[in-house]
């Protein structure tokens, strides 16, 4: 099961509120101008809407749709069993399995982490593993 750069987003402007580009992107990990391309679309699908924010500091924001908190919710659900997944594989697997698995959902983990979705203290001992945090860096 895969969550979409898209879906993410989706999922923090749910959770977190209006939000910038560069605030999008440093929550979820991600290059700036990646998350300026998949705002792009997002706003063309009219999941998303631009907002100009502040008075003296003027910002441009990102605020989800009616469409947008819908689809943001589905996306949550989805991010929701990926957790729900790790959490019930992680006691019968191997270190090699748990590796590979927790390598395949690394880019989820800013995301899982904001949300609560996995308990710290699992979050720590996972990446307590120095081939999940050498595979990791970007």
């Amino acid at each position: 099961m895969e969550l979409t750069l898209d879906e993410q987003i989706l999922i923090l402007l749910r959770e977190r509120g209006s939000l910038t580009s560069e605030e999008i992107a440093h929550y979820l990990g991600r290059d700036v101008n990646e998350v300026k391309d998949e705002l792009q679309y997002l706003e063309l699908d009219k999941l998303i809407t631009r907002v100009k924010k502040g008075i003296l500091f003027r910002k441009e924001v990102f605020d989800l749709t009616p469409t947008g908190l819908e689809e943001a919710q589905k996306a949550y659900e989805k991010l929701r069993g990926i957790s729900q997944e790790i959490l019930s594989k992680i006691n019968s697997m191997n270190e090699e399995e748990l590796k590979e698995m927790l390598n395949q959902y690394m880019a989820l983990m800013p995301l899982i982490i904001i949300l609560n979705l996995l308990p710290l203290e699992m979050l720590i001992w996972m990446l307590s593993f120095p081939t999940i945090r050498k595979n990791s860096t970007h």
